[in-house]
């Protein structure tokens, strides 16, 4: 009797059975591994996505706050655009801060009050890349200010003026 025969065939199955075990350990790894991956660039652009639609609310109304006197602070249009208009006396002359949308991205200028010609949605300084941006007078004392991302996230923020509103622009 020759035993030999058995024992190779039952060497062979074992060996078999302990690459197979490792094919599925390596390939459920890389399944983990791809998951993980996703999961963590899903959660990035969550971030990323918050963090411009939340920087943009917190600038916006920072700048009313900082700004909050009486007819220093309106709602005006540029080129169809709503902007928030911010006035300041610097000296003996008046300037403006217009913070406004264009061109995908929350967009700032500041003018001479007495020199609007040079005011165009071109010229703006770039601050942060936001899908949608707006800005209105919801009551006689309460701005609504609504930011949108490109992913669909948004979100708004109401901003109350101790000082009044203007009435000027819209």
């Amino acid at each position: 009797m020759n035993t030999g025969g058995g024992r190779n065939r039952r060497h062979i199955v074992d060996v078999l059975f302990t690459l197979a075990l490792f094919c599925v350990f390596a390939a459920a790894s890389l399944i983990v591994v791809f998951i993980g991956a996703e999961v963590y660039r899903n959660a990035v652009n969550r971030i990323d996505t918050g963090f411009e639609v939340n920087t943009t609310l917190m600038f916006v109304s920072t700048n009313i706050r900082q700004r909050d006197s009486y007819n220093a602070v309106r709602i005006d249009e540029i080129e169809g655009h709503h902007a928030l208009v911010l006035q300041q006396d610097i000296g003996e002359q008046t300037f403006e801060t217009w913070i406004f949308h264009y061109d995908g991205a929350l967009r700032e200028i500041f003018i001479n009050a007495e020199n609007r010609t040079v005011l165009a949605l071109a010229a703006g300084q770039h601050l942060v890349n936001v899908y949608y941006f707006d800005i209105e007078l919801v009551e006689d004392r309460l701005v609504a200010i609504t930011v949108g991302s490109e992913s669909g996230y948004s979100a708004q923020m109401l901003v109350g003026l101790r000082s009044g509103y203007n009435g000027g622009g819209i």
